[in-house]
């Protein structure tokens, strides 16, 4: 056996243990990632007031707004992320709004 056919053996051996690999972190990260996205609303909002109560209220309109589409962008991700989910179905690009 060549150095050749030791390096393709161990290289054939990487690999399969990468896609073992990718494979678990892939069934991780779904849930973590809905769950990011769930505590990031949760900031978003606390942020929101936090903002309100230090300007006084003066720009609870501006920052409503952000709040409205920030909070939008996150639940099109979960929209996003649920219909990937869902056997043969194959999400398209988010509507725009």
């Amino acid at each position: 056996m060549s150095i050749v056919d030791k390096a393709k053996g161990l290289a054939a051996q990487a690999i399969h243990k990468a896609e073992e690999v990718a494979g678990e972190v892939r069934e991780k990260a779904g849930p973590l990632a809905e769950k990011a996205g769930d505590v990031a609303a949760k900031g978003v909002t606390v942020a929101s007031a936090g903002a309100n109560k230090v300007t006084g209220g003066r720009f609870e309109d501006k920052i409503g707004k952000v709040t409205e589409k920030v909070e939008g962008v996150l639940h099109q991700d979960k929209l996003h992320q649920d219909k990937k989910d869902e056997p043969g179905t194959e999400p398209g690009p988010a509507p725009k709004s």
